[in-house]
């Protein structure tokens, strides 16, 4: 951006050279030393850019490859100010519409949240805004950024790290949130194993805790399998019971069903290079959308853009074009037979299954059938079967039971609840 600010500041002029040394016209400027850009051909010749200062010295060059220079257009801050000198009307507007600019730049009209996934947008913004992080703050009011950074984190427990970078009239404040490792039960809190899923049990390995089912009964989900509340008094005497730490492997037959309907064709969409546009200007925070007619095309994509307007050495000032461009489609398709139908959805409906197994699952046997529910569509069912561990610890409430004894098997340790 700042070479070509400074190419018009200093002025240059586009060229057009004639003639069969052309090519050795430009090879002997690059070689000398002499600006040139945006070099394109033409009929008999090429065009070019050349600094203002660089001009005369292309005479000599011209002469020693025999070729004729045209002048088709001079640019630069030089040529607009010859243009425009007696138009004041318009300079002092120029003027003053820079020195609104400038001033509008001053302030932060839009406060841009970047990388908040999990955590509370709402918090966030609230705590921005009591740092003063808001739409019309005067940028030299707002605390620097260890401060801003050290608000965030303390009000925020997901965020890992924040920053916020002014540009120009936009506060864009990047976010890191921590990573969060999975849930582990504390081996001194009580616990059950319970069942993650249905299934009928394979093999059970107890080290901790009463059992409540055995091997090859059928379970379901929430299943308390083991039970971390342990009866601990002999018949006729008052009940009594510790609260251990569960730990049990348990290995059950599981069975997982998806279905879902899908197409009989494969759709393409090609372009017809007809588009329309739907322009909206952004004035300090504010959309405003202007006219636009109903879209008349019958399948299209959309593609949204945004340009913000900054002016050198200020940044953003708070004004901004958005775009969204709807571009007409022809939609070809293409017909799938039954089987490679059946194949896409087995593998769509593998990774739904996917996602319900815990670590370490063993496939046993798999069953795939479908149902044709008219010339489009097919309905595809996949069953797959499992050995897999279904313990899962939750965690257990003593509150209800303070004063009973809760007691850690694993390291023979007792004390009193409550």
């Amino acid at each position: 951006m700042f070479k070509k600010f400074f190419k018009f500041l200093y002025g240059y002029v586009i060229i057009k050279v004639y003639g069969k040394g052309a090519e050795r016209f430009l090879n002997i400027c690059l070689r000398r030393g002499i600006s040139v850009w945006n070099t394109a051909p033409i009929e008999n010749g090429i065009e070019m850019c050349v600094a203002k200062r660089d001009f005369f010295l292309l005479r000599r060059v011209a002469g020693k490859c025999r070729v004729r220079v045209r002048i088709a257009e001079k640019r630069g801050l030089s040529r607009l100010i010859g243009l425009y000198r007696h138009r004041y009307a318009l300079i002092i507007g120029a003027a003053v519409c820079v020195a609104f600019l400038a001033a509008l730049s001053q302030f932060i009209w839009v406060v841009e949240i970047n990388g908040a996934e999990n955590s509370d947008i709402n918090s966030i913004t609230a705590t921005l805004d009591r740092l003063g992080i808001k739409s019309g703050a005067l940028k030299r009011n707002i605390p620097e950024g260890m401060e801003i950074k050290r608000e965030i984190l303390n009000d925020t427990d997901q965020i890992a790290w924040a920053w916020v970078y002014i540009e120009g009239a936009k506060a864009r404040v990047e976010i890191y949130e921590k990573i969060i490792p999975p849930s582990v039960t504390d081996k001194s809190t009580p616990c059950d194993i319970v069942a993650a899923c249905d299934g009928v049990i394979k093999r059970m390995v107890v080290k901790n805790g009463e059992e409540i089912f055995k091997t090859g009964d059928a379970v379901s989900s929430g299943d308390v399998i083991v039970s971390g509340k342990v009866s601990a008094y002999k018949e006729g005497e008052k009940e009594k019971y510790i609260y251990v730490h569960s730990m049990a492997d348990v290995e059950a037959y599981t069975s997982h069903t998806r279905t879902g309907d899908y197409k009989l064709y494969y759709e393409s969409r090609t372009p017809t290079g007809k588009h329309r546009t739907h322009y909206s200007v952004e004035i300090l925070g504010k959309l405003f959308s202007l006219p636009f007619k109903d879209i008349a095309y019958e399948e299209y994509d959309v593609k949204e853009s945004r340009r913000e307007l900054s002016i050198p050495f200020f940044g953003y000032t708070g004004i901004a074009l958005a775009a969204v461009r709807y571009d007409e489609v022809n939609v070809n398709r293409e017909p799938l037979s039954i089987e490679t139908a059946v194949e896409f959805a087995k593998n769509d409906l593998e990774e739904k299954i996917s996602k319900e197994l815990t670590q370490g699952s063993v496939l046993t046997d798999e069953n795939v059938e479908y149902v044709q529910k008219n010339n489009e569509t097919i309905t595809v069912t996949l069953k797959m079967d499992f050995i897999q561990n279904i313990a899962v610890q939750q965690p257990l409430d003593t509150e209800e039971n303070k004063g009973e004894e809760i007691f850690d098997k694993q390291t023979d340790r007792g004390a009193a609840g409550g």
